[in-house]
């Protein structure tokens, strides 16, 4: 039985290894053929003062294996297995273009012109021009007719094909912190590190020299920022570090405190290695906002929601650091929410820190005001807790009993509005008269002051808070 049992097993494992080899032998690797003299690349565009993204020559007719897209360009090996970025307009393979949707084709060699018909999604044709501004291609299909079609239109598979670099992606560090992570360390320790290089080249024939290139890195150095890294490595030891991209002033940088938490490697937070690549395909939150206007409506009410529950995490990690003070019975209430505001203000600025120095690097304004909106709103609340359940004289939490208000007066102010009333227009033959009427409305502000009567029902002390309640009206004229 044993022996049944065994021979089962093997015969199992032999299949599946079978199975497993049948697979690796269909999936060929695609090889493509450049079609200009061209560049390898790290990065797809060219800033004023960046260095040069020109890596090394590129021969017509070279066969480069296909990696991943990046905008416009895709990440080829080359048959010395460097690689990096080349424009999709030097590679043969990507000429041959698809529609997703049905679309106009133009038998003319002007689009929008003359005779066309319409091409069913999934057509194949060979893209032979690139016209009118880069906006039309001028196409031939497997028939042999040759048309225009708008660019936009119809592009290449391989764009949806191969894997997307996610263009948001991005590693920041300090650049001490790189050169102790990667100075004399393998190209494999760099990835690992980093994550995966845009970029490789050897830069003597020998091959015993080469150079890593990451164009979603930013690195740090002077409180000034640099997108782009380039590592040289002596065999397979890294030996200098690079900083590519021009150095741009960041306010982020600048904060106190900012520089020991640059220190950190919180990458992960936001650019997890595993967000290297786009994640197609939209999740069901997003198919249902987009269903109708009710649908929109509740979904912009939730994302407000979401985001200010987000800019409060700091209120929430807080809490129990906040609750430990007020617990302290020989603090008084004065002090108590002095440590408090002490302690919220530390963690709103620890939280504002990482958002700018490490997930959104490039709206410092908008994140600032995010978070000095639920700093001030929870201040206000975190004291009026304190003033309406903490008793001032033996200091117990949540001691109070309400024993009703007393209003102590009323106050009114007045503004005046400017409104401005459409009554149409007149046109003679000359000319044509807008009539708007003008009105001067008063905005009524009301505020009523309240003392609010509290009871501390461990001692027994009595005590007042002072709460107002405002309104306004207008009065049109």
């Amino acid at each position: 039985m044993f022996k049944k049992g065994l021979a089962g097993l093997l015969f199992i494992i032999l299949l599946f290894s079978s199975l497993c080899a049948q697979e690796e032998v269909t999936k060929v690797q695609e090889v493509w053929t450049v079609r200009n003299n061209t560049w390898l690349l790290w990065k797809s565009y060219q800033l004023k003062a960046d260095a040069p993204i020109e890596l090394k020559q590129v021969w017509t007719g070279t066969k480069v294996t296909p990696i991943d897209s990046y905008a416009s360009c895709f990440k080829v090996t080359l048959p010395s297995n460097e690689y990096g970025y080349i424009n999709y307009d030097d590679l043969e393979e990507t000429y041959w273009v698809e529609n997703v949707d049905s679309i106009k084709f133009y038998y003319g060699l002007k689009w929008g012109t003359g005779d066309f018909e319409i091409l069913p999604p999934g057509t194949r044709a060979y893209r032979l021009e690139t016209i009118d501004n880069g906006g039309i291609y001028k196409v031939r299909l497997g028939d042999g007719r040759i048309g225009t079609v708008i660019r936009h239109y119809m592009k290449s598979p391989y764009f949806d094909i191969l894997p997307e670099v996610n263009q948001r992606f991005v590693r920041i560090y300090s650049l001490e912190k790189l050169q102790k992570k990667l100075t004399g360390k393998t190209r494999e320790e760099a990835i690992d590190f980093i994550g995966p290089a845009s970029a490789f080249i050897y830069t003597n024939n020998a091959q015993t020299a080469s150079e890593f290139y990451f164009r979603y890195v930013t690195a740090v150095e002077n409180k000034m920022r640099h997108k782009g890294l380039k590592i040289s490595y002596d065999g397979n030891m890294a030996n200098e570090i690079t900083l590519l991209g021009a150095a741009k002033k960041s306010i982020a940088e600048r904060l106190p405190l900012a520089g020991l938490i640059r220190k950190l490697n919180l990458n992960w937070i936001s650019n997890s290695k595993n967000a290297y690549y786009e994640k197609h395909g939209e999740n069901w939150w997003s198919k249902f906002r987009k269903r109708n206007f009710f649908t929109k409506v509740i979904g912009f009410i939730v994302s407000i929601i979401l985001l200010f529950l987000f800019f409060s995490i700091p209120q929430f990690i807080s809490w129990p650091f906040r609750r430990l003070i007020i617990a302290i019975k020989p603090m008084g209430n004065g002090l108590v929410k002095f440590f408090n505001f002490i302690l919220l203000t530390a963690f709103m600025y620890f939280f504002f820190l990482v958002l700018t120095l490490f997930i959104i690097l490039d709206q410092f304004l908008i994140i600032a005001i995010f978070t000095i909106i639920p700093w001030f709103i929870f201040m206000r609340r975190n004291n009026s807790n304190i003033n309406y359940n903490r008793c001032p004289r033996c200091h117990t939490m949540w001691s109070a009993a309400d024993k009703g208000s007393t209003h102590t007066g009323t106050e009114q102010s007045k503004a005046w509005k400017k409104r401005d009333v459409d009554r149409g227009t007149t046109e003679t033959s000359t000319e044509r008269i807008r009539h708007i009427e003008r009105h001067w409305d008063e905005e009524v502000t009301t505020t009523k002051n309240y003392l609010d009567h509290r009871k501390c029902q461990v001692c027994g002390f009595e005590w007042d808070v002072h709460r107002t309640e405002t309104s306004k009206h207008t009065i049109q004229h």
